[in-house]
């Protein structure tokens, strides 16, 4: 059954600012688990600033679904690589506890925006 749905959309120019800013590194491992954050920083650079846009779509779209935005929980502790998203931590133990067992997550881009869609099932 599903138990929550999110989109969120974001602009890859909000994030080229931050990486042009803080640099690759501080951005991507301030929203991302450290293991998220590895894998975006191996790829290419140049699509750095749209993979993020993504990822924090995802993360916002993430919260819609579950009914608290982006409080509650950490940002790191969601996950999403290849196509597949799984929470740890914290947050895996508040999703057990409101019975949701399965998420799903995809991420697009066009132009100068990434949307996200989370799907909570339980």
């Amino acid at each position: 059954m599903i138990l929550g749905m999110g989109t969120d959309l974001c602009p890859p120019s909000r994030w080229r600012h931050m990486v042009d800013r803080f640099g690759a590194d501080k951005s991507a491992r301030r929203i991302l688990h450290p293991d998220e954050a590895d894998y975006l920083l191996s790829g290419n650079r140049e699509r750095l600033p749209e993979r993020l846009a993504g990822r924090w779509a995802l993360r916002e779209a993430f919260g819609k679904a579950l009914g608290t935005g982006l409080d509650g929980w950490s940002w790191k502790e969601l996950r999403y690589v290849n196509g597949r998203l799984w929470a740890v931590g914290a947050l895996a133990d508040l999703l057990a506890a409101r019975n949701i067992s399965h998420l799903h997550g995809s991420v697009s881009h066009d132009g100068d925006l990434a949307l996200a869609v989370v799907i909570l099932e339980g």
